[in-house]
């Protein structure tokens, strides 16, 4: 049962939970509101981490290839201990990323063990996701065709965690259900969760 506030018994402090799907699936919007159930909360968001990379970034389809994967694992760790850090201090995190493939997802779920892990992917159809992705400012849109990273998660992800297509609901119901479900429907490592 849980409270306006999120779980009844308040998350796993030691815990964390990644929220993960296609651009335009809802992550940037529903993540910071997942947070505000609870009382001790933050957003990692990996995106923002990745751009701390000023000079020679090279984003996530960027060449050369192997910097392209060099900066991903980069900013996987930068996500991944800075959860650890509020987790450590009693701060439930959220981190908030794509993640397209099962190599990121396991060696995340390493980075952070043994803390709990719950994983959420929002998967609303990709023609939903292309929408929003249109309808968002020019800057924060993505300009490649996100079919091929739809069928890399299925393929790679599809059955870990919780997929929740959220097309139907809004932002604040979708971030209600994974503050009241993720715990029983999302966990990936550490057993109970308190």
């Amino acid at each position: 049962m849980t409270t306006q506030r999120g779980w009844a018994a308040g998350p796993p402090a030691s815990g964390c939970l990644i929220v993960s799907g296609m651009p335009g699936a809802g992550k940037s919007t529903v993540s910071p509101l997942v947070a505000g159930h609870f009382e001790r909360a933050a957003h990692i968001n990996g995106d923002f981490l990745s751009y701390m990379v000023v000079q020679g970034r090279v984003g996530f389809l960027g060449r050369p290839a192997d910097e392209s994967r060099r900066q991903l694992l980069l900013c996987a760790r930068n996500m991944c201990a800075l959860a650890d850090n509020f987790a450590e201090h009693g701060i439930f995190p959220i981190i908030e990323y794509a993640i397209a493939d099962r190599e990121l997802l396991d060696f995340m779920v390493g980075l952070l063990a043994p803390r709990p892990v719950m994983f959420v992917v929002l998967a609303p159809p990709p023609e939903v996701c292309r929408q929003r992705n249109a309808a968002r400012p020019a800057r924060e849109r993505v300009d490649y065709d996100i079919a091929p990273f739809h069928r890399a998660m299925h393929d790679e992800l599809g059955g870990v965690g919780w997929w929740l297509d959220s097309t139907g609901q809004t932002p604040e119901e979708t971030a209600a259900g994974i503050a009241a479900e993720a715990r029983h429907r999302a966990v990936l490592t550490g057993g109970q969760l308190s």
